[in-house]
């Protein structure tokens, strides 16, 4: 498990019924909203494969970020910068992959193909 699921787990755990009532909760009542804005963000940031909406607008976007692509059988995905490199027909028939971040090597296996 990753530092940044961890934080999340802890944070889910935080915003739960039976942790609100706890003596030694280090959040009070004010924090709460906090406390949710920063799990938003943490969750904002995890590796998760983009929509077709997604994609159209990241490659119409001129100030764009890099994304990562996977292809079918491999492991080892590929920063992206230029959207003119994606092989648009295999991404299309399901044979490539993006993501908004790298994905580990268990995500890579993990990946559910057409």
């Amino acid at each position: 498990m990753t530092d940044r699921e961890k934080v999340i787990k802890q944070l889910e755990e935080c915003l739960s019924a039976s942790c609100r009532g706890f003596r030694a909760c280090p959040y009070s009542d004010d924090d709460w909203d906090a406390v949710r804005e920063a799990l938003a963000l943490l969750k904002e940031q995890e590796v998760r494969e983009l929509t077709m909406d997604e994609w159209r607008e990241w490659k119409n976007n001129p100030k764009r970020n890099p994304i990562c692509e996977l292809w079918e059988h491999d492991t080892s995905p590929m920063w992206v910068l230029n959207p003119n490199t994606i092989h648009e027909p295999a991404l299309l028939m399901g044979k490539l992959k993006l993501f908004t971040a790298k994905p580990t090597f268990e995500q890579c296996k993990a990946v559910k193909w057409e």
